[in-house]
C-alpha cells in the first residue's frame, strides 16, 4: 500500500500538456521534454522532476522521432489534437501546465526568409482551450513568440487578455556564463555587443536574447527600441572599423573564447551578419554573427559604469548541455511565477522580425511600435554559480535504459 506521504507528494506533481512541431533527438523538444521526463542534470546534481507530462501532441512524426517512445515509457498518452492534449481527452482544461516547443520541422519559408513556424495558430488553439474552460494555468513557449511581429503582438496580447500567466526565450539566459557575470540592476550601459554564429533566421535570436537579458539591467529599465538595422558582408568590417560597433567590444568579447580556429576573424567569416539596435535611451546594442570563427561559441561585451566588461556564455550543444533551462521552465511551472519578464520575448520577437526586414530591404527600420518599457526587478532566473558546466551537467548521459537518446 502506497504511504499518505508518497500520495501527498505525488498530487503536488504538477501535470503537463507537452506541444511540440517535432520530437527528436537534439531538437528543443528533446532538450526540455526529455529533462523533465527523466531528471535534470545540474552542477548540483540530478534535479528531480517536480512535474509530470501526462499528454502529448506532436505535429510531425516521422522515423526520427523519439517523443512517442519516451511518452510509452512514462505513460503520457499521445493525442491527436491540441484539445485533446489539454483536455485529456475531455471537455475542460485537464492539466496544471502547458509547453509548446514550436521550433524544427518542416515549414515553409517567408518572403523574408523566415522559417513560418506555425506558432500562433498553435497558441490560439491553447488560448482558446483556456477561454472554453473559464480556466488558465502557466503556459510555456520556446523561442520567440513569432516570425512575425504581428502574430507575436496578438499572442501577447491575448494572454494578458485571459490572465495567462506567460513565459517564453531562448536557452542562451541561462547558459554558464565564463566568468561567471550578472549586470547588476540599475547599472549604467553605455553599449553592449551579442556575438554568435550561423544564420539570422534560426540563431539570431539567440544572440539578441543574450543582449537583452544583460541590457534590461541597465538603470531606468528598458524603454524600448527605436530603430534596427541590419548589415551584411563587408558592410559589418565597416562598421567596426567606423566605430558604429565598438571594436574593442567585438575584440573582448571573442578574445574569451577558447579553441577558435587559428587565423584572421576576417579571413574566416566569409558572411559575416550584424545588427545595430539603438534603444530609446540612447543605449547602443550591436549583435555580430560570425559563422565560420565563433562556431558553438556566444559572447557578451559591454561599456557599464565606465568599464568594459565580458563574459562567454557557455552553451555546448555537442553534449546537448541546455540545463538549467528546463530548470527555470519547471521553477516556472511549479510557483506559476516566470523566471523572466514576457516583456523580453515580445522585444526580441520584435526585434527579431525587423532585422530580417532590414536585411531584405538593406536600410535601417525605425521601430516606433517597440516602445516596449518593462523592469526585470523582482524576476529570479536560476542561474549556474560555477563559469562552466561540472558534476551531473557533464554526464553521464542519458540513464540506462534510454541509450536511444544517444547523441
Amino acid at each position: 500500500m502506497q504511504s499518505k506521504e508518497n500520495n501527498e507528494t505525488e498530487n503536488s506533481i504538477k501535470t503537463v500538456a507537452f506541444i511540440a512541431n517535432v520530437y527528436r533527438n537534439r531538437s528543443h523538444a528533446d532538450v526540455i521534454g526529455t529533462k523533465l521526463f527523466l531528471g535534470i542534470p545540474t552542477d548540483e546534481g540530478m534535479i528531480s522532476p517536480q512535474v509530470k507530462i501526462v499528454s502529448m501532441w506532436i505535429d510531425q512524426i516521422d522515423a526520427t522521432d523519439t517523443g512517442v517512445r519516451l511518452s510509452e515509457m512514462h505513460g503520457a498518452a499521445v493525442y491527436p489534437t491540441i484539445a485533446e492534449a489539454l483536455t485529456l481527452g475531455g471537455d475542460k482544461l485537464a492539466v496544471d501546465a502547458v509547453i509548446y516547443i514550436g521550433e524544427h520541422g518542416t515549414y515553409k519559408k517567408s518572403r523574408l526568409g523566415a522559417t513560418m513556424y506555425p506558432r500562433m495558430n498553435y497558441l490560439e488553439q491553447i488560448f482558446r482551450v483556456f477561454d472554453a474552460s473559464k480556466k488558465v494555468v502557466p503556459l510555456f513557449s520556446d523561442k520567440h513568440l513569432s516570425y512575425s511581429w504581428l502574430d507575436s503582438k496578438w499572442i501577447y496580447d491575448r494572454a494578458k487578455e485571459l490572465n495567462v500567466p506567460m513565459m517564453a526565450g531562448s536557452t542562451l539566459p541561462y547558459a554558464w556564463r565564463d566568468p561567471v557575470f550578472q549586470h547588476p540592476l540599475g547599472t549604467k550601459i553605455k553599449e553592449a555587443v551579442a556575438i554568435g554564429y550561423a544564420s539570422l533566421d534560426s540563431y539570431g535570436i539567440h544572440a539578441i536574447e543574450i543582449l537583452q537579458c544583460m541590457v534590461e539591467r541597465r538603470k531606468g529599465g528598458e524603454t524600448g527600441v527605436r530603430s534596427v538595422h541590419t548589415l551584411a558582408g563587408n558592410d559589418v568590417w565597416a562598421a567596426i572599423d567606423s566605430g558604429k560597433i565598438s571594436k574593442e567590444l567585438v575584440n573582448a568579447g571573442v578574445n574569451l573564447i577558447k579553441n577558435k580556429p587559428a587565423g584572421s576573424m576576417r579571413d574566416l567569416v566569409k558572411m559575416p551578419y550584424a545588427v545595430l539596435i539603438h534603444y530609446i535611451d540612447g543605449t547602443k546594442g550591436s549583435i555580430l554573427m560570425l559563422q565560420g570563427y565563433m562556431d558553438e561559441h556566444w559572447a557578451y561585451a559591454a561599456n557599464a559604469e565606465g568599464k568594459m566588461v565580458a563574459t562567454e556564455f557557455v552553451l555546448d550543444r555537442s553534449k546537448n548541455i541546455s540545463r538549467y533551462y528546463p530548470l527555470n521552465i519547471q521553477k516556472f511551472i511549479v510557483t506559476g511565477k516566470p523566471t523572466a519578464p514576457i516583456e523580453r520575448n515580445l522585444l526580441t520577437s520584435g526585434i527579431m522580425d525587423t532585422v530580417l526586414r532590414s536585411l531584405n530591404d538593406g536600410e535601417p527600420k525605425q521601430t516606433p511600435f517597440l516602445g516596449i518599457k518593462y523592469t526585470a526587478e523582482g524576476y529570479e532566473p536560476i542561474l549556474p554559480g560555477n563559469p562552466r558546466p561540472t558534476g551531473a551537467s557533464i554526464g553521464p548521459w542519458p540513464p540506462k535504459g534510454y541509450e536511444f537518446l544517444e547523441r
